[in-house]
């Protein structure tokens, strides 16, 4: 019976690992082997210039909400988002009888899918979920309570990679290559936040929250150089200056060999009968993805931190009004941090032609599926790491945001209102910028609408929120969508690079309607 269940658990675990990467791939076919999602996503930016929004505070502490709220467990705020420069039409092509195709198939030119592919390409999977939060107007000001769960996940590939699965020996003297700056960052963690916004005068209002973050997750991998020599014998690979760092409380890394794939007879087992992480005696072998499992009876929190974010609104005018944050600025210490690196030259053979189009389900070789597979079990054998430690200490900074803001108020008409956001997130290679403009409208006093344009590393968005919030009560639903070309109707993916994310919550409201100072000033004026 124990076998019977180390088989099942063994299946389960190659098909989560499958499944999560053919659910990548569709999105993206060639982000080639994305498997996890990381953190510090935010609201939908289409929400800065919302007065009724509820969680207009997370963009900006400064912000004070117009009522008291508590959101509906689990679903008062949930964003997802993912992004890249690169999309589905730089890696698959239509073959001459029109089915489709991955760009390793001969009859793709590498001219052809090298002329549109860019120069590094960038991927990024978000997931931020609010579990509990709360605001309210007390002690001169407004404040806010949240626990949530962030996610976030970004890829940094040079196209000097994609040429080497192209291409391979692309000649009898044989080829080289040079991959530089390969780069994966993964982070995961829980939040909970405290935060404090109040009126200086009737122009300046100011906020601040301080966050305590409890870690889950985390994993970094940088490879300066693979240094790739192709012949006709054999496909030799020599890494410069490669790292692997994972932190996972229940992580469980073979302690002997490199990478590679072990039978259950190469672990010794306990006294249950059950697997551990020390490999027997003489085992060749080392370490891949497979290899990696978890104590499901010891999962838990891995890491501590703090962050703080930072905030302030200034009203020029009637007309007029300027914002700024910094978000974010933080650290995470982790424990339980297995390194790894890639020292030693070894041979590798993989990157054959892999078919798109099946119409056999999982029983067809090509089915979407088994494709998957077949993309995996190549890369894993690009990942020839040797483990260092284990039970290390580490300690990352959160990645920064910056947003400033500026709104016009159209004299003519106070309920349409302009607005333009600047937003830049610091995160070395996976650094993004980005430039909002919209047009938000309150033509009832429990509804509200924005429509706005961004343009950022990852292209171009059109932007939509809509904010339904009469007293008592409180929904919103807002979506990023690129605007490039799509495939056909059936798919509906970006055919370029592209930038997407749905934010929708909600929430019950209570108290009365709070009036800022400056709101005071204007009716006693009138």
């Amino acid at each position: 019976m124990q076998y019977k269940q180390k088989i099942q658990q063994s299946y389960i675990m190659k098909r989560m690992r499958t499944n999560v990467l053919a659910i990548i791939l569709s999105g993206a076919v060639t982000t080639l082997a994305v498997s996890d999602a990381m953190a510090q996503t935010q609201n939908s930016r289409s929400t800065y210039f919302l007065e009724g929004s509820t969680y207009r505070h997370e963009l900006n502490p400064a912000f004070m909400g117009e009522r008291g709220y508590v959101s509906f467990p689990g679903l008062g705020n949930l964003t997802i988002g993912a992004q890249s420069t690169g999309g589905v039409g730089d890696f698959i092509f239509k073959k001459s009888n029109g089915d489709l195709t991955t760009f390793m198939n001969e009859e793709v030119s590498s001219a052809e899918f090298l002329k549109g592919l860019p120069k590094r390409l960038k991927v990024g999977v978000n997931i931020d979920e609010s579990i509990l939060s709360l605001g309210f107007h007390a002690w001169g000001g407004f404040n806010t309570f949240g626990i949530s769960v962030k996610s976030n996940t970004n890829f940094f590939m040079p196209d000097e990679l994609f040429k080497f699965m192209k291409n391979g020996v692309a000649s009898e003297t044989g080829s080289s290559y040079n991959v530089k700056n390969l780069n994966v960052v993964s982070t995961n963690y829980a939040e909970i936040a405290f935060g404090h916004a109040r009126e200086i005068n009737e122009r300046l209002t100011v906020g601040a929250k301080v966050k305590a973050l409890v870690g889950l997750a985390k994993a970094t991998v940088h490879i300066d150089e693979l240094n790739i020599l192709a012949s006709q014998d054999k496909w030799t690979i020599t890494p410069k200056n490669a790292e692997l760092y994972m932190s996972a409380k229940g992580l469980i890394v073979p302690t002997k060999g490199e990478t590679g794939n072990y039978q259950e007879d190469d672990y010794i087992l306990d006294a249950n009968g059950d697997r551990t992480q020390q490999l027997k005696e003489g085992t060749d072998g080392q370490i891949s993805y497979d290899d990696l499992d978890f104590d499901t009876d010891n999962l838990g929190p891995t890491g501590f931190g703090m962050a703080i974010d930072l905030g302030a609104t200034y009203k020029l005018n009637d007309e007029w009004t300027f914002s700024a944050a910094l978000l974010d600025l933080g650290f995470i210490c982790w424990k339980n941090t297995v390194k790894a690196t890639m020292n030693n030259s070894f041979e590798f053979d993989g990157f054959n032609e892999i078919p798109v189009k099946s119409d056999l389900g999982d029983n067809d070789p090509n089915s979407i599926d088994n494709q998957s597979d077949r993309i995996v079990d190549d890369l894993e054998q690009m990942s020839k790491f040797t483990k260092e430690g284990e039970g290390l200490k580490r300690t990352t900074a959160l990645a920064a945001t910056l947003n400033l803001g500026a709104e016009y108020t159209l004299p003519a008409y106070d309920r349409l209102k302009f607005g333009f956001l600047s937003s830049s997130r610091f995160q070395g290679r996976h650094s993004w910028t980005e430039a909002r403009v919209s047009a938000n409208v309150s033509p009832l006093t429990w509804f509200e609408a924005s429509v706005n344009y961004a343009l950022s590393n990852f292209g171009s968005t059109g932007g939509l929120m809509l904010n339904f919030h009469p007293r008592g009560f409180n929904f919103f639903v807002a979506a990023d969508v690129p605007l490039c070309k799509y495939t056909k109707p059936s798919l509906s993916l970006p055919l370029n690079r592209f930038s997407a994310n749905i934010n929708l919550g909600i929430n019950f409201t209570f108290g009365p309607k709070y009036k800022t100072k400056h709101r005071c000033v204007e009716v006693q004026s009138l």
